[in-house]
């Protein structure tokens, strides 16, 4: 069976951008903002004052180099920044170029010199020479070299002082792991696993971003808030000892007008059991505060809990709802005490019985616009219907 080289170094090519996305996640400092894939360039590295850094990757699926002086590779890629600065020459001002490969360059190809040029005269030396190659490019170069030739003396030297080459990048992780300072406290194996979960995050992510048609750009608290998250997976702080007591001191009255609380009246509930949910529910908010602020559990985490806690509901109701009861209020108090009764796990971790019903609670809330997810009485989604305001 003969292989499609073209398609698997195009499959390659793919999968390298994302890996460098990543990398350039871990890389972050303070001062970036967000980090674009197939957004204004293959990369892109945009900072809180405005600058950025447009990267271009160019895999290869052997030991050679694709950036050979008259390969596609290069020419396209210095055809894009070009045009990018006819369109808009105020670019020269805010970006830099990167061009990223996992192939070798040879110390004397154009590309390794232009790396090189970080003068006004070593610049004016590339530039005479690209301006001397673009009458005998062969034909599929031809549009490349118009581009470039459209551009001026002066801003083609000011491209060329600002891009910047590196060769033999990691093909596997878009650069060297054992120089990412965020995951230097783990051992080799842990570095691998770490990075490819949130690898898989960002391609998720940035899937999710096409589909609704926003910016393919993952925002770095983001990616920080994940990655935070993820370690607390695999270390051994327990998630329970950030749970703090709660101040039971609380007027309850304040919170009868409320969804969950409705909920409790719809099947007859008594007064102890009530203040016990509002204390859970407040419990299990503040925690879910603190577990954010401190980036101990991440959103996405957070979203699958409450998930499992649907699945558990879903059962509880099931059961609760084909026995034979006089009364809905009957089963909807069979219901609660089901669902209520569950364990439920972050982490692989049991959470406190506060906290797994207080987190019920939540996704029993409802306000006039929005209604809740779960509920105790049979006809829970009929009853909160424009219930609430709270």
């Amino acid at each position: 069976m003969s292989t499609d080289h073209s398609a698997s170094g195009q499959a390659l090519g793919y999968v390298f951008q994302f890996d460098r996305a990543t990398y350039r996640l871990f890389q972050s400092g303070v001062d970036v903002v967000e980090i674009g894939v197939e957004d204004i360039d293959d990369v892109s590295v945009h900072f809180n004052n405005g600058n950025e850094v447009r990267e271009q990757n160019k895999s290869t699926v052997n030991s050679g180099s694709p950036l050979s002086d008259r390969s596609v590779a290069l020419w396209k890629t210095l055809h894009i920044w070009a045009e990018s600065i006819l369109a808009t020459p105020s670019l020269l001002d805010t970006s830099e170029y990167h061009l990223v490969t996992n192939g070798s360059l040879s110390d004397k190809c154009i590309a390794r010199r232009i790396d090189d040029a970080t003068d006004e005269e070593s610049a004016k030396v590339i530039c005479d020479e690209l301006r001397g190659m673009i009458p005998t490019l062969r034909d599929d170069l031809v549009p490349f070299g118009k581009t470039l030739s459209n551009l001026s003396d002066e801003n083609l030297r000011s491209m060329i002082k600002k891009v910047s080459v590196f060769d033999k990048t990691s093909p596997r992780f878009g650069g060297n792991l054992e120089e990412l300072q965020a995951l230097r406290v783990f051992e080799a194996g842990m570095k691998v696993g770490l990075f490819d979960q949130m690898n898989g995050w960002v391609k998720r992510k940035i899937r999710e971003l096409v589909e609704k048609g926003q910016q393919p750009r993952i925002i770095r608290d983001e990616f920080d808030k994940e990655l935070q998250g993820l370690f607390r997976k695999v270390t051994v702080a327990r998630l329970s000892a950030i749970i703090e007591p709660f101040d039971m001191n609380v007027d309850i009255f304040q919170y009868k007008s409320h969804g969950f609380v409705q909920q409790l009246d719809w099947i007859n509930m008594d007064e102890d059991v009530i203040r016990e949910a509002i204390l859970n529910f407040l419990h299990a908010q503040d925690t879910r505060m603190k577990w954010s602020d401190s980036n101990a559990v991440s959103e996405t985490t957070l979203i699958q809990y409450e998930k499992d806690l649907k699945k558990c509901w879903e059962t509880a109701s099931r059961r609760a709802y084909r026995q034979p009861f006089p009364t809905d209020e009957i089963k909807g108090q069979e219901c609660l005490d089901l669902t209520l009764e569950q364990n439920t796990y972050i982490h692989n971790e049991i959470m406190p019985k506060s906290i797994s019903c207080g987190n019920f609670h939540a996704l029993a809330h409802f306000i006039e616009e929005q209604g809740p997810i779960i509920g105790w009485h049979p006809k829970f989604k009929f009853l909160a219907k424009g219930r609430s305001k709270s």
